[in-house]
């Protein structure tokens, strides 16, 4: 984003309108003045004058129609405006003349709106305007002093505003430094979706960023703005990121799908919009991931929609996703050519597709707008379907169905135990253990074993099978990445045996379990007898460990949506969505127990942003964070409100006991010693079912007692 200096100032049409009603207000009151008394030296013709040029100037930055024009063009009506008041000045007595004072008002209004030096610049013009009747009209002392006060207060007048103005742009600067973080974060989600989707299905790979930059090329073709265009592409990027909850039998079916393979496709829209509805950058692309496989004429899905019903940005979509999808080969077919495509496209213009958005693709196939991959120049090939094995075996019958529960599963020990089972279902075993690599990066421990079917592991524990990287068999095969068949496990040269169990003979497969290079943990399955294992099984337990791969990445990537759903980025306390779910689910239950809410204000945080800046107020909220964090017992729940506000959830604590812990809290965060500051808070609280029985009036009941401490704290 292009960033203004003070060069480049903008001002809005609203300081256009302030300038003409100083100019109607002023004129109008100096021109009655001009009347008040007698034996005045008035000119009132020059005054007519300039008071008529004064409303016509009024009228003119009135009715122009600029929503925003640099601020260099205001600068000739500033000096012009200073030019009417230096002849009104004068057609008014010049040293007796009652105007000089509304030299202040041109100053103040140059100096609050336009860069510094140009308000210096008319600081000078006023000041040496305003003395001005002394040289021409000769030595009075009383105008003498009267200039000499009017230019202190003048230079007064220009410096204050001027230094309210540098404090601004900088607060300004830091918070589009914040934003643009912010929104650093946000791509950083949809990259790491669009590679999820990736990982998921094959075909899609580099489908997406194609489809999302076609996709772009149409919406400029179609004059949407900068902004639409930018949350097209991100729409487009995610188009499909509901697949991720298609299981991959149906995705990669090599050929056509049955009714309920259909039925069970078809929900993928549905899926992708409450992925991304849980990102709330991404909220307005929801409606084009659900519409964008809705068809002009009304016969697609999910919901029927047909024509204008359809988004715009939906309708670009669903036309750049079916030239792609045309122009690359599928399990079925191989990829059309680009002629035919485009005659299909011109073909279900009006049916299909909307008939303005299949011409602009057309024009920037057509045109060579954008370079697009996957198209073959040459004749139609017939469809052919890829060959298929002559019999499905009960290891990929037991995969594919692997595949499908595991679509359902969120939860990675869920999922650890899913391929926990699947592995003792087709392997030989007599354990069966899954480590997940921890966030030090070289602490291996398990988050499954199974059962065991000999006495020789009836020791084995979690904390007992724990290893560092490197260490034994297993640590070495997360540290080279490299599945292993050991056929005597307990000689091996990287073998360590694990504490309280028997030495025996023992064969092992270990693999590792790893999504775009990063290691995310090793599979390991033992048996005791030596060489129990085959490539087979190994070839067998990596399939099953990618599988695993993209659930555990899958499933952790949407646990951190959803924690950063319901927590306040700052504090890392749950947010006030968190906090409002919590209170209704405790408000649900048939007979509620009694509990309190308790409001937090801290008193003074804008003074302290103002005088030492945002981090030091960050620095008082993560602070009262931490306080409140210290006084929580399991069950309660603090919340950060918003801004300075805090919320808690103290179940089964009655009214006393909440003030009892309001005090305590608001005596800890007076601490003068500590980093922060001694922090003053304004409490309230109130307690179910006595203060209200419904959330809204626990709310308000807090609130009011949260500001009746505050009157207080002033009083």
């Amino acid at each position: 984003m292009t960033t203004h200096g003070p060069a480049s100032l903008q001002l809005h049409r609203a300081t256009f309108k302030v300038a003409a009603v100083s100019f109607w207000g002023l004129a109008t009151i100096v021109m009655a003045t001009d009347y008040l008394g007698g034996d005045l030296q008035v000119n009132y013709t020059t005054e007519w004058v300039v008071t008529v040029l004064a409303c016509a100037a009024g009228v003119v930055c009135w009715v122009l129609p600029w929503a925003q024009i640099p601020a260099g063009r205001f600068v000739p009506v500033v000096f012009a405006g200073l030019a009417m008041l230096t002849v009104g000045l004068f057609a008014t007595g010049g040293i007796h003349s009652h105007l000089s004072v509304l030299f202040l008002v041109i100053v103040v209004f140059t100096a609050s709106m336009l860069e510094f030096r140009t308000a210096v610049a008319v600081l000078i013009s006023a000041i040496l305007a305003a003395a001005s009747p002394l040289a021409i009209q000769g030595w009075d002392s009383f105008y003498a002093r009267t200039v000499v006060l009017l230019a202190a207060s003048m230079v007064i007048c220009a410096y204050i505003p001027a230094l309210v103005r540098r404090a601004l742009r900088a607060e300004n600067q830091l918070a589009e430094q914040r934003r643009l973080e912010l929104e650093q974060s946000y791509l950083t989600t949809i990259e790491a979706l669009a590679a999820t989707l990736d990982a998921k299905d094959r075909h899609t790979e580099a489908h997406s960023r194609e489809t999302a930059a076609l996709a772009r090329a149409v919406g400029s073709r179609l004059d949407l703005d900068a902004e639409r265009l930018r949350f097209l592409e991100y729409g487009a990027l995610l188009h499909d990121i509901g697949k991720i909850g298609i299981p991959g039998y149906v995705l990669n079916k090599p050929g056509p799908l049955d009714d309920e393979e259909t039925a069970i496709m078809r929900e993928h829209p549905v899926i992708g919009e409450r992925i991304v509805a849980s990102v709330p950058f991404l909220n307005r692309i929801r409606p084009m991931v659900r519409a964008e496989h809705e068809r002009w004429d009304g016969g697609g899905y999910p919901d029927g929609l047909k024509g204008e019903e359809i988004p715009i940005e939906a309708r670009i979509i669903h036309a750049c996703d079916a030239f792609q999808a045309m122009a690359s080969d599928r399990p079925y077919r191989r990829a059309r050519p680009r002629d035919w495509i485009l005659k299909e496209i011109d073909a279900q213009s009006g049916r299909q597709f909307d008939p303005r958005v299949a011409e602009a693709l057309l024009q920037v196939i057509q045109r060579g707008d954008l370079h697009v991959n996957g198209t073959v120049e040459g004749a139609v090939h017939e469809d052919r379907r890829l060959p298929e094995a002559h019999s499905w075996t009960q290891h990929l019958d037991a995969i594919q169905q692997l595949g499908a529960r595991l679509s359902s599963v969120v939860s990675v020990p869920e999922i650890c135990e899913t391929i926990g089972r699947a592995i003792t279902t087709l392997l030989p075993y007599d354990q069966c253990r899954i480590y997940l690599l921890e966030d030090d990066r070289h602490t291996l421990r398990p988050v499954y074993f199974s059962d065991t079917k000999r006495t020789e592991y009836d020791g084995v524990t979690a904390e007992t099978l724990a290893i560092q990287s490197g260490e034994g068999i297993t640590g070495w095969v997360a540290e080279t990445k490299q599945g292993a068949l050991v056929g005597d496990a307990e000689r091996h040269p990287k073998a360590v045996h694990i504490p309280g169990t028997s030495e025996s003979d023992e064969s092992m497969l270990a693999v590792p379990v790893i999504f775009e290079d990063r290691l995310i943990g090793v599979i390991v399955d033992v048996k005791v007898g030596l060489h129990q294992y085959t490539g087979d099984h190994l070839r067998l337990m990596t399939i099953l460990a990618n599988q695993a791969a993209v659930s555990i990445q899958n499933a952790r990537l949407i646990e951190r949506l959803a924690a950063t759903a319901r927590t306040d980025p700052l504090t890392g306390l749950k947010n006030r969505r968190a906090f409002e779910q919590a209170l209704q689910e405790r408000l649900g239950v048939e007979s509620p127990e009694p509990f309190s809410v308790i409001m937090l204000d801290v008193d003074g945080l804008k003074q302290v942003n103002d005088a030492r800046g945002h981090a030091a107020g960050d620095a008082v909220l993560k602070r009262v964070a931490a306080v409140l964090t210290a006084h929580l017992r399991e069950a309660d729940v603090v919340t950060r409100w918003g801004g300075d506000e805090f919320v808690l959830l103290m179940p089964g604590m009655d009214q006393v006991g909440a003030v009892s812990l309001a005090r305590r809290v608001g005596a800890t965060l007076k601490d003068p010693d500590d980093s922060a500051g001694a922090i003053s808070v304004s409490i309230g609280t109130a307690s179910f079912p006595a203060d209200g029985g419904t959330a809204d009036s626990l709310l308000a009941s807090a609130d009011r007692s949260m500001y009746l401490d505050k009157r207080q704290r002033v009083a």
